[in-house]
């Protein structure tokens, strides 16, 4: 079964809404920047979360970015999300 199908604009709209609601800065593009968010849907994939960042400070502060990707994984699953980490737990993958 694919999920991806059942994450579509509404889902992407209310991830927005609860990490916004629970303190995080989300980005109105794709892009995070400067320690926002990116939010976006993905027909393939489903809602993709991911936070900003080159890969040398992803890899310098690997703390840090373990540490948001509990907070978010926590907000995410607490509001009764399906998460699953892609790309290296550089992006988180809502699909419903």
């Amino acid at each position: 079964m694919n999920d991806a199908s059942n994450a579509g604009p509404d889902l992407e709209l209310l991830v927005r809404r609860e990490l916004a609601e629970a303190g995080f800065t989300v980005e109105p593009s794709l892009l995070s920047a400067d320690g926002g968010l990116g939010v976006w849907h993905d027909p393939a994939r489903g809602v993709i979360v991911t936070w900003g960042g080159d890969a040398d400070r992803l890899v310098k502060y690997a703390t840090v970015r373990s540490a948001v990707r509990l907070a978010l994984r926590t907000v995410l699953v607490r509001a009764g999300h399906e998460v699953r980490e892609d790309l290296d737990g550089t992006e988180l993958v809502i699909t419903s």
